[in-house]
Order: structure tokens, then sequence, then C-alpha cells
């Protein structure tokens, strides 16, 4: 499914209001709330996401964008053709830029999935519990590397295999109430 918010339109309104946040880390966030949760209760993602904005009232074109990105989280997740992706710079931004923006993304998705786990939370298979410590480690990675086609390739594979991850770890936890989740408001 095409993104119905783009990463640089996100980037701009957060930026906008200077929420300490961008859009990858925004996104991953989501995506780990909602892995853990199977909803996005809009206080508890505002909370977060909109945390350091003094004036919540200039934040309403942020909340519009930020609930489109929300409903694009939970039908993404969901879809059958497993058309989910991660909400990154494009190809043409920097190798480092991409990096970072996939080491945000995953501090986001493990900030987001320990807010979103803080009840009980069913036994992980082990390719679940690898990955959500893989995860980890790529949220602390060395985003400084050279433009090249072996840097273009493996950062192509960890976003992939966060990617399938993802998928994979909401799964585990939700497969039989996928089609109750929704973004509450």
């Amino acid at each position: 499914m095409a993104n119905i918010v783009a990463y640089d339109e996100v980037n701009a309104t957060l930026m906008a209001l200077h929420a300490g946040i961008l859009a990858a880390e925004c996104h991953g966030f989501l995506c780990g709330y909602f892995c853990a949760t199977n909803t996005l209760a809009t206080e508890t993602w505002q909370d977060y996401l909109l945390a350091d904005i003094d004036k919540l009232a200039d934040s309403h074109d942020c909340m519009d964008t930020l609930v489109l990105l929300a409903r694009q989280v939970c039908v993404d997740m969901q879809a059958d053709d497993a058309s989910f992706a991660l909400l990154l710079p494009d190809d043409e931004s920097t190798i480092n830029e991409r990096a970072r923006a996939v080491a945000a993304w995953s501090a986001g998705f493990v900030s987001g999935l320990g807010i979103g786990s803080v009840g009980e939370k069913p036994a992980l298979m082990d390719e679940c519990d690898e990955f959500v410590k893989d995860v980890i480690a790529i949220s602390r990675m060395e985003t400084g590397v050279e433009e090249s086609e072996n840097a273009e390739r493996m950062l192509f594979e960890i976003t992939e295999y966060i990617r399938v991850g993802v998928i994979m770890l909401h799964q585990a936890w939700h497969h039989a109430d996928s089609a109750r989740s929704e973004v509450l408001h």
C-alpha cells in the first residue's frame, strides 16, 4: 500500500512544532505500540510523541497528520499482502541519513513496545524475543557509514529484517483479534 502520509510531510509537521521527535522515530513508536496493544489510543501516543510541545492548542495540524499516520499503521500491519513498510527517507537521501532514520525508527519501536506492554503479554516465540533484542541493537547501531553498494545492501537487509519481524511480532501477539484493532480517539 502506498503511504498515505509521506515521510517529509510528517517531519515538517513535527519540526514546525519543535516536537523533539522526527518521522522515523514517530512511526516506529506507533508500530511498537500497535504491536503490543493492537490499538492506537490517541491519548497514549499523543502524550509520548507530543510531550515536548508547549502549546497543544497549536498542534491541530500535527494531530491530524499523526492520526492519519496511526490509521496507516493499523491498516498496513494488518494487510494480508504484507505491505507494511517502515516510514523512512527516500533512496535519494544519503546513506547516513537513512541509517540514522533506521536507528531512530528502531528506538521509537522499542519505546512503543515498552509503553504498550505495561500489562501481561503472552510468552513470545524465541524468534520474537531475538527480534526484539536485535531491534534494540539496531537502535544503537553506528550510522556513520560511507556510501557503497555493500552499505546500501546491508541497510536494505536490516530494513527488510525489521519489516518482516514487526509483522511476525504483531501476528504472534494478536493473530486471533487482529480484526478488532483501530485508532481510538
